[in-house]
């Protein structure tokens, strides 16, 4: 009976290995020439637009937004909020270096600075205009670094890049296109930590010839913050680019506020749904 045991782990662990999915085909072996067919494959998604759901998991904020999300590399990006009717309810806007925010049920325009925290009004987590819309267009943000291994994975390639004292992990898929994304650094301790945040993409669909996620999730490593984007069936992948989406002009009739140079927007009431 003693000698069966060592048998039956040995089976498992066999089995184990039998049901580890291979690497996508076609992806390169190396960690260089994979970052740049990454990179490639990323730079092709140019501007993105369709309605979205938005679950939101934060200390400030807690419920279901339902958007019209648009955004343009490298920093154009419009939000409208809709309220529990379908109407809209407030609506942000960003472009070169400037944002403007038009809260309908006040009516009041308050335009300023393209700061991380007032283009990231609606989410729980500031981000710079341009990481926030490569990160809506499906991409994952590069560390600066270089490249240093890459290694089969459960179904992708691991992908590693090191630079100032981070490091980040990608989980690369089919046709290059990242499925995840992972930041950490080491203390002066030598514990390892997460660092920004965590990326997840996820119901991949073809558009315009491109692998692209019908699910974006984002965990921030502080604030125990978290944001689920969902792209619903209207989707467009590098459409015609409409310049009006992005103007940054106050209606007629609404009240405009200018933000000093480097002050934020207050948080605004939104029309959040509670989770289940």
């Amino acid at each position: 009976m003693t000698g069966a045991r060592p048998l039956g782990a040995a089976a498992a662990l066999a089995l184990l290995a039998s049901c580890a999915r291979v690497p996508p085909p076609g992806l390169p072996e190396g960690a260089e020439e994979l970052r740049a067919a990454v990179e490639a494959h990323q730079a092709r998604v140019l501007r993105v637009s369709g309605s979205a759901r938005l679950q939101v998991e934060s200390p400030s904020l807690h419920g279901t937004l339902d958007a019209l999300v648009a955004a343009e590399r490298p920093d154009r990006l419009r939000i409208e909020v809709l309220d529990f009717f379908g109407a809209p309810a407030a609506v942000l806007v960003a472009a070169g270096g400037r944002f403007g925010f038009l809260d309908l049920r006040a009516g009041t325009w308050t335009g300023g600075e393209a700061t991380p925290a007032n283009v990231s009004q609606l989410l729980p987590v500031a981000l710079p205009a341009e990481e926030l819309v490569a990160v809506l267009c499906g991409s994952a943000p590069l560390i600066a670094g270089r490249a240093t291994a890459a290694r089969p994975g459960d179904g992708v390639m691991r992908l590693w890049i090191e630079g100032g004292g981070l490091v980040q992990r990608l989980d690369v898929g089919a046709e290059a296109a990242v499925e995840a994304s992972r930041v950490t650094r080491r203390r002066p301790d030598g514990a390892v930590e997460r660092a920004g945040y965590d990326l997840d993409f996820s119901l991949f669909r073809h558009h315009a010839g491109l692998r692209v996620p019908g699910e974006i999730r984002l965990d921030a490593s502080r604030g125990d913050a978290r944001v689920d984007l969902t792209w619903r069936d209207d989707l467009v992948v590098n459409g015609p680019a409409a310049e009006g989406l992005f103007a940054l002009v106050p209606p007629p009739g609404a009240r405009v506020v200018e933000l000093a140079p480097g002050a934020e927007l207050p948080r605004p009431e939104l029309p959040i749904r509670p989770s289940r």
